[in-house]
């Protein structure tokens, strides 16, 4: 039995509410069900009722929270009392159009294995990031290009995908998927630093959709509080973590998407043993 996933049944059992419950454990949802699914077939029982609106503990559920709350805080006593902690801290990057959203997955995985150590967040320049990984000031840079350089090694993390978001009110909210032709009819946000713009106007373009720009925003957190407050449609990566009032749905006809990778230099992870492990737990969880 994984004690994530006890972590993950605490969570949901406190707030009842999937959504809620992957934030406060900095995992997406897929993950997170993923992980209640495995627990229920562990045991061999069902530890939730749940349906489109509602999340309920079971009779087994009950029987089961206070049991793991105490193996919860038995396992962190332990840690305390063994002073668990990485001695090095990770110094991590990511160029400035990969949102945060896109690798936090792989950041709370290393988190998870390693739950005392420490991640240091490097903000710094595009231009410099790449310097700063071949003078060994980088531990690990996560890019959205392959890096061609005989001191640095890269491997593919995940796929970024657009997708339409759209307030929870409009009509096209109960769509499965939503075709780029809309944007000729809606009123469009569009994103100034979006990574996949210039595949994406080239698409509009081929297919002669001149969209409706109504308003031009820097962030994802812009975007959705426009689209929350029901002031147009957008197109944004997958966030982690969902705006209220927002619902987001995947382009129909012309599926838009990039490749996120993490690089790191050659020599140092043969020197620093926290480099090693943040890149095969990464890997590993592929």
């Amino acid at each position: 039995m994984n004690l994530q996933f006890v972590k993950y049944f605490v969570a949901l059992a406190n707030t009842l509410n999937f959504t809620k419950a992957s934030e406060q454990v900095f995992v997406v949802q897929s993950t997170f069900s993923a992980g209640i699914k495995k627990l229920e077939e562990h045991f061999g029982v069902k530890l939730f009722e749940r349906d489109k609106r509602n999340v309920q503990l079971t009779s087994e559920g009950e029987l089961f929270l206070p049991k793991a709350m105490e193996l919860l805080k038995l396992w962190n006593d332990i840690e305390i009392s063994f002073e668990v902690k990485e001695d090095e801290p990770i110094l991590l990057s990511f160029v400035q159009n990969i949102l945060l959203d896109a690798i936090l997955e792989s950041i709370n995985q290393y988190k998870i294995t390693y739950p005392f150590s420490e991640v240091n967040i490097v903000e710094k320049k595009d231009a410099e990031l790449l310097q700063l990984l071949l003078n060994e000031q980088l531990d690990v840079l996560f890019v959205d290009y392959e890096i061609e350089h005989e001191n640095i090694d890269f491997q593919f993390i995940t796929i970024e995908k657009l997708v339409f978001a759209i307030n929870d009110k409009h009509p096209l909210s109960n769509k499965k998927s939503i075709p780029l032709s809309v944007l000729s009819e809606e009123p469009f946000i569009e994103r100034s630093f979006c990574a996949m713009y210039d595949e994406l106007t080239e698409k509009l373009k081929e297919m002669n959709v001149k969209p409706k720009k109504v308003f031009t925003a820097p962030n994802n957190g812009t975007v959705s509080t426009l689209v929350a407050s029901g002031m147009g449609i957008s197109l944004m990566p997958m966030p982690t973590f969902k705006t209220e009032n927002v619902v987001y749905l995947p382009i129909e006809d012309a599926p838009i998407t990039r490749d996120i990778y993490l690089a790191w230099n050659k020599d140092l992870i043969k020197r620093k043993h926290t480099v090693k492990n943040f890149i095969d737990t990464c890997v590993k969880n592929l």
